[in-house]
C-alpha cells in the first residue's frame, strides 16, 4: 500500500526552495509554520554542509547565511565545544544515527548561550537521507538553575542560615514542607515574585498564590503525594504581585532517613510561560497543517462529489418536467402532480444533505469535543466517496457492529481520518489485475471495550519492514503528495487518547485500523483524574 507521512512537529522542506514537492504545501505556508515555531531549526545536506535556516536563528546569531554555512571555523559555537559537536556531527552523518548534544551557541551581541540540539534525518521511499532537520532549543536557564540548585543541596548538611542564603540567590522558586505538607520555607525570589511575606506563605498561606482555577487540582494532587511518598510535578499558573499569572511547573522531592522516613520534602518552581505559548502556536500551526491536508484531500473526491450531488439534481428536473406534465393536462392530474412535487422536495434535501457534509468536513472550525457515533461517522464518508469507489471498480463490504458505544471526539477531525485510511486503501488497489478489489470497513469492541474501526484492503500490501517507517516524516511510498496523511491521522487520534496501528495480511493487502476509548470509559477516567 502506498502511503503518505508526515510528522506534526517536526516540519522539514522535502524538495527544496519553493515547493514541498510537487504536489504539496506552497512554500510561503510552509516556511509562514517553520517561522512560527519558537525555536531555531536548521536544515543540512545529506553530508552535513548548512543547507537554510529559518528567521530564529538569524535573528539570534545576527549574520547572514553565507557567512554560517562556515559555522565549523568561525566563533558561532564556542571554541570549548567545538571539538566535540564536530566529532558528533560527523558521526551522525557517517552512520545516520539521530544526532543529540548540549552546547553554547553565540548570540549576535556575543554572548553565549546553552542550547539542546537535537537533529534527525530525512529519508525518502528508499531510505536514503535526503536531507538533515536540526532543532535548537535554548536551555541556558534550566542549566543554571540546576547549576545553583544542586550547589544548594550540596549545602544541606552546614548551617541552615548560609543554606538561606545560596536557596535565596537561585533564580528558581525553592520551597520546603514538613512530613505532613505543610510548608514552612520559601526563597527570597518566591516571595518577591509573588508579593507574599515567608509568614503569609508558610502553611497553607501559598494556596493563595495560585489560580483559583488550578487550586483545587493542585491541593488533590498535593494530597496524593503526601499519602504516596512518591516525587511528583505538576503545571498550575501562579499569580505575580501585579495580578498577573504566569505557568509553572511545581516539582516535589521527599527527603528521607536512614530507615525511610520522610523527614522534609523539598520543591522547585520554574517558569514554563514561554513553554506554554511554544506550546500554543505548536498546537496552531498543527491545525492549520491539518486543515490544509483536509482540503488537499478534496481533489481526490471530486468526482465522488460530483457523482453524490448530480443524482439528487437529475431527479428535481426529472419530476419538475413530470409535475409540469400532469398539471397540463386535461383534466390535471393534481395528485400525481402532489407526489411528485414530494419527490422534487425529497431530492432537494437530499442535494443539501451532500452539500452541508461537505461544508463540515472542508470547513475551517474549531474543535468540537461530542459524543460521536463511529458507525454513523463512517456511513457519511461512505456516502461521499460511492462514486469514487465505483470509479476505481472497488466492491465494498461494510461490516458495522449493533449498539456500538459512541466516542468522545471531534466528529470532523475523525472523519478525516476515516476518509484518508479508505483512500489510501483506494489507491493501494489501483494497480490490482486479475483479482477483485475488496474494501472491507468495520467497527467494533476490542477487549478494553474501546471502539475501534478498520479499514482492509486486496492491494499491494505493506513491507513489514516499512510498518512502523509508514508514520515518520515525510516517508512516502507515493509518487506525488506530500506525505502527511498517515502522520496527521495518527496525531488525531492520539489526540483522541487512542492508537493508530497498521499490520500486513498473509495473503493480499493490509489493515489499518484506530481505536479510542468509549464514552463512558472516557468519562470515569477523566473523573479519577479530577478526583486526584
Amino acid at each position: 500500500m502506498r502511503i503518505d507521512m508526515a510528522n506534526e512537529r517536526e516540519r522539514v522542506i522535502e524538495d527544496g526552495p519553493g515547493h514541498v514537492n510537487d504536489r504539496g504545501l506552497p512554500m510561503p505556508e510552509a516556511d509562514s509554520i517553520i517561522d512560527s515555531i519558537p525555536a531555531m531549526v536548521a536544515f543540512m545536506t545529506p553530508s552535513g554542509e548548512l543547507e537554510q535556516v529559518n528567521r530564529q536563528i538569524l535573528d539570534y546569531i545576527g549574520i547572514p547565511l553565507d557567512e554560517l554555512k562556515n559555522w565549523q571555523a568561525s566563533d558561532t559555537l564556542h571554541p570549548d565545544d567545538l571539538p566535540s559537536v564536530s566529532a558528533a556531527w560527523m558521526h551522525s552523518v557517517s552512520t545516520g544515527t539521530p544526532y543529540d548534544i548540549e552546547h553554547r551557541i553565540r548570540r549576535a551581541d556575543g554572548v553565549y548561550r546553552w542550547f539542546h540540539v537535537r537533529g534527525l534525518p530525512v529519508r525518502n521511499s528508499e531510505g536514503t537521507i535526503t536531507r538533515w532537520c536540526v532543532l535548537q532549543v535554548d536551555i541556558d536557564e534550566r542549566r543554571r538553575d540546576k547549576v545553583l540548585i544542586a550547589k544548594a543541596l550540596a549545602e544541606v548538611s552546614s548551617s541552615e542560615e548560609r543554606l538561606r542564603g545560596i536557596i535565596d540567590a537561585v533564580p528558581g522558586f525553592v520551597w520546603s514542607a514538613s512530613p505532613e505538607g505543610s510548608v514552612g520555607f520559601v526563597n527570597r525570589r518566591w516571595c518577591d515574585y509573588t508579593g507574599m511575606s515567608l509568614e503569609e506563605a508558610c502553611g497553607d498561606g501559598w494556596v493563595a498564590s495560585i489560580h483559583p482555577d488550578d487550586a483545587p487540582g493542585l491541593g488533590g494532587y498535593w494530597q496524593a503525594l503526601l499519602h504516596s511518598g512518591n516525587a511528583g510535578e505538576y503545571e498550575t499558573r501562579l499569580k505575580r504581585f501585579d495580578g498577573i499569572y504566569r505557568w509553572f511547573l511545581i516539582r516535589a522531592v521527599p527527603q528521607r532517613d536512614e530507615a525511610g522516613r520522610i523527614v522534609r520534602w523539598y520543591g522547585e518552581n520554574t517558569d514554563i510561560e514561554d513553554r506554554k505559548q511554544a506550546e500554543a502556536f505548536l498546537a496552531k500551526a498543527r491545525s492549520e497543517l491539518t486543515h490544509l491536508a483536509r482540503v488537499a484531500s478534496l481533489g481526490a473526491v471530486t468526482a465522488s462529489i460530483a457523482h453524490e450531488v448530480n443524482q439528487p439534481l437529475a431527479g428535481i428536473i426529472t419530476n419538475a418536467s413530470t409535475c409540469l406534465r400532469m398539471l397540463g393536462a386535461d383534466p390535471p392530474n393534481v395528485d400525481g402532480a402532489l407526489e411528485t412535487a414530494r419527490r422534487t422536495i425529497r431530492d432537494g434535501n437530499r442535494a443539501a444533505d451532500v452539500i452541508n457534509r461537505l461544508r463540515a468536513l472542508f470547513s475551517k472550525k474549531s474543535i468540537t469535543i461530542e459524543n460521536v457515533d463511529l458507525n454513523d461517522a463512517a456511513r457519511e464518508v461512505i456516502a461521499m466517496l460511492l462514486g469514487e469507489l465505483q470509479r476505481n471498480g472497488v466492491v465494498l463490504h461494510p461490516r458495522f457492529a449493533e449498539a456500538l458505544p459512541p466516542v468522545r471526539g471531534d466528529r470532523v477531525q475523525l472523519q478525516q481520518v476515516i476518509l484518508n485510511l479508505i483512500m489510501n486503501a483506494v489507491e493501494a488497489m489501483s494497480s490490482i489485475t486479475g483479482r477483485a478489489r475488496e474494501l472491507i470497513v468495520s467497527t467494533g469492541q476490542e477487549q478494553d471495550r474501546s471502539v475501534y474501526l478498520a479499514v482492509k484492503d486486496s492491494g499491494t500490501g505493506v513491507d513489514p519492514q516499512d510498518m512502523e517507517r509508514i508514520f515518520n516524516a515525510f516517508y512516502t511510498t507515493k509518487s506525488s503528495g506530500m506525505g502527511v496523511g498517515l502522520s496527521i491521522s495518527r496525531s488525531i487520534i492520539e489526540h483522541h487518547d487512542g492508537q493508530l496501528r497498521a499490520s500486513a495480511h498473509d495473503g493480499p493487502g493490509a489493515t489499518f485500523a484506530f481505536s479510542i476509548p468509549n464514552a463512558d470509559n472516557r468519562e470515569a477516567c477523566d473523573r479519577v483524574m479530577e478526583n486526584h
